[in-house]
């Protein structure tokens, strides 16, 4: 039997980005109280106590081979951003500190990207380094707890078929 090695080179990007939310800070203080890694289920957020949490969760990933024997990847995460927000105006309330959070998850992955990521393409197949989607939020499933899914893909870049 042949010796392989196994680089894992998707779990590598979804576990720097873990690590990019829970070392996230604003002005000494953690962004995310709880910061956890799933693989199934849209309800991720379900059961969370600390507030603000994160779960990253992997979606899947895919590939195609590239030109010269390289193969050309992407993953594909989800961000669940939660966090509880008591208060009289509720609504107003719970969407300015989920955009919060949105915005403190984008800048801490793009403050430290993983390694890994990098834009890959050759004209059947093509993935940015770093690409984010359209936000979801739910701001009145289970009130005071507010929730956004945030997509993003980063692509990779493989040496060849047996690099993974």
């Amino acid at each position: 039997m042949a010796d392989i090695t196994v680089a894992n080179t998707d779990w590598a990007i979804l576990a720097a980005v873990r690590d990019a939310l829970a070392g996230a800070t604003v002005s000494g203080e953690a962004v995310f109280k709880s910061v956890s890694v799933a693989s199934a289920g849209r309800d991720a957020a379900r059961g969370l106590t600390a507030s603000p949490a994160a779960v990253v969760r992997f979606v899947g990933s895919r590939e195609a081979p590239g030109l010269d024997g390289e193969r050309l990847g992407a993953v594909d995460l989800e961000l669940v951003l939660a966090a509880r927000v008591d208060g009289s105006d509720g609504r107003a309330a719970r969407l300015e500190e989920i955009l919060r959070l949105k915005n403190a998850a984008v800048n801490a992955v793009r403050t430290s990207p993983p390694a890994d990521a990098v834009a890959v393409g050759d004209g059947r197949f093509s993935a940015e380094a770093l690409a984010w989607g359209r936000p979801e939020i739910d701001a009145d499933a289970r009130p005071p707890w507010v929730v956004v899914t945030l997509t993003l893909r980063a692509g990779y870049r493989l040496a060849d078929a047996v690099s993974h």
